[in-house]
């Protein structure tokens, strides 16, 4: 008694409801007192259904300031109803092979039909005044359609020369190519020759620096390839500077061993050697400068002494000569960088020039692409034809489409006969004299008709299982269904069909049901299918502990390990506003959190 009025008063305080609320649970209250000696007397072997926390008399879970409660298992096991659909096996309908207008009607509901019976007759189309049109309707499409058929020939044979005329193009650049192709040859003969020409010119210059300087230095240019020491100089040069004397001779010196060394080499090193003796004979030209610069002069002429024109006409002299080796050597370079840029680009070319081959296999750059570009244009000439092609066989096929069409109206224009394609009993008429018939409305429906499926069950139900009840029923088991507005009988079916593949929309899989024969249930009936699933308890909460969230519902439980708020997701079977039935994952020991979810969430965070 204690506990239900404390709880009520925790309640009171913690949600501080509304005057009509709170009026309520004073009533109640009241209601609790006048019942108190009859409470007190009361076995109190069974717990209250409702126990509050935060009070010192309960539970140590009590301590967490949520208010909880324990649910009532109703069942060990749960039930769904699914929505299905009974499906005819022996049912077919006849229907009409063109529209018209109904002249009579041959047989009713009841009558047996055999295969080919006539069971209605049209008017003929001329009578509808809509044969004329519509056979003129459809040779105006085959006369499209024929059109069309032209059309792709001619656009087929235009693609067709285009591709050919680029595939002549290119064979008339190749044969162009391969003229140049022996031009580009003679070409290598020219270049190459040039580089040697431009290598001996540049070797010259070196070798008129080399007498520039002996002419300077010693008076004298009669005594080409020896050596020139210092004891050769003049004894009046470099008077003012005896180093650039044993400068000089020591650059002299390097200069003369490396042209020793480029005449006794092979044409491949003299190209390599050209570069270091046009720097010495360079250098040495630089240093004779030096030497000028240290030559004392006189104003006027004197014997074996040197004026300052004579040093300056000597000194113009060496800048000149530079001047003509560094020409030299940049008229070297540009003929063998002009050799190089050839070679490299008609690499394949030179190669076999170089080796004296004569392999007519071996092409330039330009032949090898044209033949490249010629086989590209072939296969695009051979994709264009088979494109066009498929095109031509299209609209041919067209053509045919549009004659059938119009041969097939000729023959509807006289066909009024509705025959029945069955043998079966009418079970329904859906036509009557003087209404408009179509092909794609039915005249009669059979039932009893002989079909493969019929033999073995006349009749099935057909559902979609939801996808988490796959394993609930098999094939061989029986499930339950009910009649529409009709919530007594029941009625069995034994599962036959189970398709193995889930619908990615509806997240379920096709189910049929065999119905026994004697139930007859008209076709395309809806029927309600329970199913029991044995391994999902239901149980009893109240209905304001279960939360709406997004597209399902929820109740938050008090996890037993962290002692903290849980969200469970639960399926709600039924609820009456008091009570609610649900499944889940939850037991019947699980505590359940009655609090507000703002409250909870306040909790949850702290």
């Amino acid at each position: 008694m204690k506990t239900i009025f404390n709880y009520l008063k925790a309640l009171i305080k913690r949600h501080r409801r509304k005057s009509m609320i709170a009026a309520a649970t004073i009533a109640a209250l009241a209601v609790v007192a006048s019942a108190g000696a009859l409470t007190v007397s009361m076995n109190n072997s069974t717990p209250p259904l409702l126990t509050q926390t935060g009070q010192e008399e309960l539970s140590e879970k009590s301590s967490t300031g949520f208010t909880l409660i324990q649910p009532q298992m109703i069942s060990g096991s749960s039930s769904i109803i699914i929505l299905g659909q009974v499906l005819s096996n022996d049912t077919a309908n006849i229907y009409p092979r063109r529209d018209g207008i109904v002249e009579d009607v041959l047989v009713d509901i009841g009558d047996t039909v055999k295969k080919g019976q006539v069971v209605a007759v049209l008017l003929s189309k001329g009578v509808e005044g809509q044969s004329a049109a519509m056979i003129a309707e459809k040779g105006a499409l085959k006369a499209q359609a024929e059109a069309d058929f032209i059309s792709a020939q001619g656009v087929a044979q235009q693609a067709t020369n285009q591709a050919q005329q680029q595939i002549e193009e290119k064979i008339t650049a190749l044969e162009t190519a391969k003229s140049e192709q022996k031009a580009i040859i003679r070409t290598f003969e020219q270049f190459q020759s040039n580089v040697e020409q431009t290598l001996e010119q540049a070797f010259i210059s070196v070798r008129s620096a080399r007498q520039s300087i002996e002419r300077i230095v010693t008076g004298s240019n009669t005594r080409p390839g020896d050596e020139i020491r210092e004891d050769d100089f003049l004894d009046q040069i470099g008077l003012l500077d005896f180093h650039t004397r044993f400068v000089l001779a020591l650059a002299f010196e390097s200069l003369d061993q490396k042209e020793n060394e480029y005449l006794a080499a092979n044409d491949e090193q003299k190209r390599l050697l050209i570069d270091d003796l046009v720097f010495l004979a360079n250098d040495a030209l630089t240093k004779t400068s030096y030497l000028l610069a240290a030559t004392p002069t006189v104003p006027l002429p004197q014997a074996g002494l040197f004026t300052q024109q004579e040093i300056s006409n000597l000194n113009s002299s060496v800048l000149n000569t530079q001047t003509s080796i560094l020409k030299a050597k940049e008229h070297y370079k540009d003929a063998q960088n002009a050799f190089l840029t050839l070679t490299s680009s008609e690499p394949a070319l030179y190669a076999a020039w170089k080796s004296g081959s004569t392999n007519p296999n071996v092409q330039s750059n330009k032949v090898q692409m044209l033949y490249s570009q010629i086989e590209t244009s072939q296969n695009h000439l051979d994709f264009v034809n088979s494109q066009q092609q498929q095109m031509i066989e299209k609209t041919k096929s067209m053509v045919n489409v549009a004659d059938a069409m119009l041969n097939a109206e000729y023959a509807l224009s006289g066909n009024r006969k509705v025959l029945s394609p069955f043998s079966g009993v009418v079970s329904k008429r859906f036509i009557e004299v003087g209404g408009m018939v179509m092909p794609s409305m039915p005249a009669f429906e059979l039932v009893d008709v002989p079909t493969s499926l019929s033999k073995i069950a006349k009749s099935e139900i057909q559902f979609g299982l939801p996808e988490h009840l796959l394993s609930a029923i098999s094939v061989g088991d029986k499930v339950t269904f009910l009649l529409p507005n009709n919530d007594i009988n029941q009625y069995e079916a034994e599962v036959t069909r189970k398709s193995p593949q889930i619908d990615m929309q509806t997240h379920t899989i096709t189910v049929q049901a065999k119905i026994d024969d004697s139930l007859m249930i008209p076709n395309h009936s809806n029927v309600r299918v329970r199913l029991i699933d044995q391994q999902l308890p239901t149980f009893k909460v109240p209905s304001f502990a279960v939360k709406r969230e997004e597209e399902g519902n929820i109740i938050w439980i008090l996890d037993d390990k962290t002692n903290k708020p849980q969200k469970v997701s639960v399926t709600v079977r039924s609820e009456d506003g008091e009570f609610a039935e649900v499944t889940g994952d939850i037991t019947k020991d699980s505590q359940i959190i009655l609090d507000p979810p703002d409250f909870i969430t306040m909790n949850l965070n702290d």
